[in-house]
């Protein structure tokens, strides 16, 4: 029986003593962000960098350079929230993308695509302004009256082009 208590506690002091090294290892940098920026980088793409940004700090916790296809890959991030940003190879930045979230439950993103012919934020300003009820519209022709208080919507007409459409 001692000699099972003495295993018991020889046991027990290992693991809490290397509990928390095991899990410090663990959670270091699990994290991986990987894509394509082959849509907004020119070829050369080796000419080119990706790095991810950290929101949280604004500090840059990985760079990769693209590869000959475009891709990139941006492995052992910790986890947390980044920007994924496209720089040329005169350090100015060409494109951003994100926030990604790395979190234990999705620590990897590998689809990202380096787009920024329409960038989502300004898909979510304009949602907003428009869950907000705020209006906006062209409006063609002069008036001299002043604009309707209220709400308005904007009205569009078309015009022909010539005389025989």
């Amino acid at each position: 029986m001692r000699r099972f208590r003495a295993a018991l506690a020889v046991a027990l002091v290992g693991s809490l003593a290397l509990g928390p090294l095991h899990a410090a290892g663990q959670s270091s940098a699990p994290g991986l962000i990987s894509g394509t920026a082959k849509h907004k980088a020119k070829d050369p793409y080796r000419d080119y960098t990706v790095r991810s940004r950290d929101v949280a700090n604004g500090t840059i916790a990985a760079t990769s350079v693209l590869d000959g296809s475009a891709n990139f890959s941006l492995p052992n991030l910790a986890l947390a929230n980044y920007l994924v940003e496209l720089v040329n190879k005169n350090g100015k930045v060409i494109c951003t993308e994100g926030p990604y979230n790395l979190t234990q439950a999705v620590a990897q993103k590998t689809d990202v695509n380096i787009d920024c012919g329409v960038p989502p934020t300004a898909w979510l300003l304009v949602a907003g302004a428009a869950a907000a009820g705020v209006t906006a519209g062209v409006v063609s022709g002069s008036s001299a009256s002043p604009p309707p208080a209220g709400p308005t919507a904007a009205v569009f007409t078309a015009v022909p082009a010539s005389p025989s459409q």
